[in-house]
């Protein structure tokens, strides 16, 4: 986690003032290329797990498609066979990211010149020592064959090294240029080498002579053919033609048009295909999607167009719209006369598109707003049919209505949360599509969603992306062409959490630890899940209780392993959330039994929310900062826990305490250390011994509370990493009568041999107690949550806001459950 020590950084902070994501921190944390694809694989539980777990919303991104360099361009797009996609590029293959690179060698694999010599150049002389090695072994590569090596310090797995042939002008040298292609293909279509990804050259129109327009057209020919009638069982998805000579990338186009015939938009510009999304579930059915993309290339049930009331094929959307639905739909649509019989939301079916319907949102030159308002009521309506489950609206109005984009997502937003909140069993996806290269409508609808998500404080589900950076922006010390995880969160603590858990997930070679105590809730359901996860993904996932911690243990290949563990992280939030469910109905169940005020309990169970926010500076805050500091707990951020609820049951529990011993309840400040991941549900719930199991329980099995911090804080050197944040909560604990403690004690023990009453808690010591043990959660309330970290370098950092030289962060907002 050290990401704070200048040059080099893993990550950095950003408050962007004119943004509309400010006041919220924004990193981007680089991943390798291999992690970065098993990532996009399982990117909708990536984002679940770090909403849920860490509050943070996130998204992957890299500056081009394939995480290519910023001076990437794809030039053409088009599918070649059922999910295989051939595209051609202009850029320099010793920085092309995909998993195979072809480079152009001769017989002898010496790599002294042109393409090679600049692989070898960039990918360090391991690949021309291998290749030299492979020469000793196997001898010479024969003309239109292929030795595979690979790839040192470039961003692909392998290299290809394909021996095309010299120029003689016959038919020989095609049949050659034709069979090296032809080996590409074979090696890169096996099923065991894994390869989605690969960048061809214009191999031998170099220092082989080979005419260009016939070389491309022949490598394209060979291409096509293979493919055709084909049932491949492979990984490979996309074909790279690749060159950074503008005649050579011009040439590789035309002939891909010729044979492919031309791309699959009309309106698309080079290096713009999807490339992030974001996701927000709003209560049980509806998911909204926003994401970067070609509207007509959708495949959900319906597709909506927007046309004016006497030209409906006006404008780009509409016209890519109907020349991906072919003549079909251009006929229908000039069978309509609006004038007589105008209709808000026209139906037709889908035709050539991969939708079942389209519905054409007709425009009128006035009332634009409501128009829009009016339109996305009627297109959600009609979702309500049974055969409809996912719809797919373009940003309507931004285009030629001219609706001020922030203004239109609104109004969309709007609807389609009024839409859920009126029909809550009804399950569809709305997703919005965004042209990729419209950057400043995305960040406006993201922007909007980000805005729902705080101000509802909606499912915890709700997942928002932090939007893709233009081209001409640069991320501060970081390489330009990594690909990312971009983070957002309010809370600094947050996402640092969220960091140090994709560190250590991205490092798990082939096994992983989870530690959480609420896996003692796992049921049938759960189990059965763990199971299914070990049929499908191949790994062995094993569970160890203790009565000090619980655990699963995941091993398989990393690919495998990292689903299985963000699946698994997933399921774990649901039982966190199911238990806090149940513990809250406890509390307002105690609440009943112990108070007449049946009106004002009703209005704070139908309210129940806490606030954390920062507390206000004290003299005695100042004071306890002092103590931590005195023990090597530096102070980041402390924050003040408001619970009505909680402390309503502390105050009834203080009066029944009250009167039972001389000592009465004995209220004290005392402390206890708590794991991130809890620190969310005990301002909810309150404490419980789950969460914050001690080293070593030798007092009995309830909450160890301490007023000890030097103590607390030996504790803390001895199982935490000095760059880890340790979190501790002061609270105020009714200790009552108490006695000596021992391990054996899973409630506090009688007031004497044979008495009913027992005591309120046990303590190490009677005489000078320091250690506190109480078995009922409702004996201490939370009042103040100090971050800290040993490192105090680290607690110096300018990414704690303005404040952190006195330790007292004021950054925070206040936090609802």
């Amino acid at each position: 986690m050290a990401f704070y020590m200048g040059s080099g950084a893993a990550a950095y902070t950003e408050r962007p003032a004119s943004s509309p994501f400010a006041g919220h921190n924004r990193w981007q944390i680089p991943v390798k290329h291999n992690a970065f694809k098993i990532l996009k694989r399982n990117e909708g539980q990536l984002c679940e797990v770090l909403q849920n777990k860490f509050g943070c919303i996130s998204a992957l991104s890299c500056p081009t498609v394939a995480g290519n360099s910023a001076s990437a361009q794809q030039v053409f797009r088009r599918r070649l066979a059922p999910g295989i996609e051939l595209s051609v590029w202009k850029d320099d293959l010793t920085r092309h990211v995909v998993d195979a690179v072809v480079n152009a060698a001769n017989e002898e694999l010496l790599h002294g010149g042109g393409l090679a010599g600049s692989l070898v150049k960039a990918g360090g002389l391991e690949i021309q020592e291998e290749s030299r090695r492979f020469i000793a072994t196997y001898g010479k590569v024969p003309t239109g064959h292929i030795a595979v090596t690979k790839a040192g310090r470039l961003p692909c797995n392998c290299i290809i090294h394909a021996v095309g042939p010299r120029w003689t002008g016959s038919q020989t040298a095609i049949e050659l240029l034709r069979c090296a292609i032809k080996n590409i293909l074979d090696y890169v279509c096996l099923p065991n080498t894994h390869i989605e990804t690969v960048a061809i050259p214009a191999l031998s129109s170099g220092i082989f002579q080979f005419p260009l327009d016939l070389c491309t057209r022949t490598i394209l020919e060979t291409i096509w053919l293979y493919f055709q009638g084909k049932q491949l069982i492979s990984d490979l998805k996309e074909i790279h033609l690749v060159s950074n000579e503008d005649r050579t990338v011009a040439s590789f186009k035309d002939a891909a048009e010729n044979i492919l015939g031309k791309e699959l938009s009309p309106w698309e510009s080079p290096g713009t295909t999807p490339s992030s999304n974001a996701t927000l579930q709003i209560g049980q059915g509806l998911t909204l999607q926003i994401v970067q993309d070609c509207i007509e290339l959708q495949t959900t049930d319906v597709i909506v167009n927007s046309g004016y009331k006497f030209n409906l094929k006006s404008g780009r959307v509409s016209q890519s719209i109907i020349k991906q639905a072919g003549l079909e739909m251009e006929r229908e649509l000039d069978k309509i006369n609006l004038s007589s019989n105008y209709q808000l939301v026209l139906v037709t079916k889908g035709f050539k598109l991969s939708c079942r319907y389209v519905f054409h949102v007709v425009w009128e030159f006035e009332r634009k707003h409501q128009i829009l308002k009016d339109a996305m009521k009627s297109c959600l309506e009609k979702c309500l049919s049974s055969d409809i489950n996912s719809i797919s609206f373009p940003a309507l109005g931004t285009g030629l209505i001219e609706i001020e984009k922030s203004i239109a997502a609104k109004i969309m937003l709007d609807e389609i949360l009024a839409f859920a909140k009126k029909h809550v069993k009804k399950t569809l996806t709305v997703r919005i599509v965004i042209f990729p290269a419209d950057v400043e409508t995305y960040t406006d609808f993201c922007a909007e969603m980000m805005k729902r998500s705080n101000e509802l404080s909606l499912s915890s589900n709700s997942v928002v992306p932090v939007p893709q950076r233009t081209r001409g922006e640069q991320r501060s010390g970081l390489e330009a062409e990594s690909p990312a995880i971009n983070l957002m969160g309010i809370n600094v603590e947050e996402m640092c959490e969220a960091k140090e858990w994709i560190e250590r997930l991205l490092t798990s070679e082939d096994h992983h630890i989870i530690e959480n105590n609420h896996i003692l809730y796992l049921g049938k359901k759960e189990h059965d899940k763990l199971s299914q996860l070990q049929t499908a993904l191949g790994v062995s996932i094993s569970e160890t209780v203790s009565p000090l911690k619980a655990t699963l243990e995941i091993r398989g290949i990393q690919a495998d392993l990292i689903e299985a563990v963000m699946n698994i992280e997933c399921m774990l939030c649901g039982v966190q959330e199911e238990v806090a469910r149940k513990q809250e109905k406890r509390l307002f169940d105690l609440l009943g039994q112990w108070t007449d005020e049946q009106g004002k309990l009703d209005e704070m169970e139908n309210s129940h929310t806490y606030l954390r926010y920062p507390a206000t500076l004290t003299q005695e805050l100042e004071d306890r900062k002092r103590q931590f500091d005195k023990c090597g707990l530096w102070v980041v951020k402390v924050e003040q826990i408001d619970n009505n609820a909680l402390m309503a049951a502390f105050q009834e529990k203080k009066k029944m305490m009250e009167g039972r011993t001389s000592r009465g309840p004995g209220s004290q400040k005392l402390f206890l250390q708590v794991p991130h991941q809890f620190c969310n549900v005990v301002c909810k719930v309150g404490f419980h011994r789950l969460y914050s199991t001690p080293p070593d329980p030798v007092y009995g099995t309830g909450i160890h509370f301490t007023k000890n911090l030097k103590k607390l804080a030996d504790k803390v050197k001895k199982t935490s990493s000095t760059d880890r944040l340790i979190y501790v909560f002061e609270a105020e604990v009714l200790t009552g009568s108490f006695c000596q403690g021992n391990n054996l004690n899973i409630t506090p023990p009688p007031l004497s041999p044979g008495a009913l009453d027992v005591h309120d808690s046990v303590v190490d010591n009677v005489s000078k107690p320091e250690t506190i043990v109480v078995f009922n959660g409702m004996q201490a309330v939370p009042q103040y949550l100090w971050i800290c970290t040993q490192d105090w370098t680290l607690s110096q950092h300018q990414m704690w806001g303005q404040d952190y030289s006195s330790g007292l962060a004021m950054a925070s907002s206040p936090h609802s459950w």
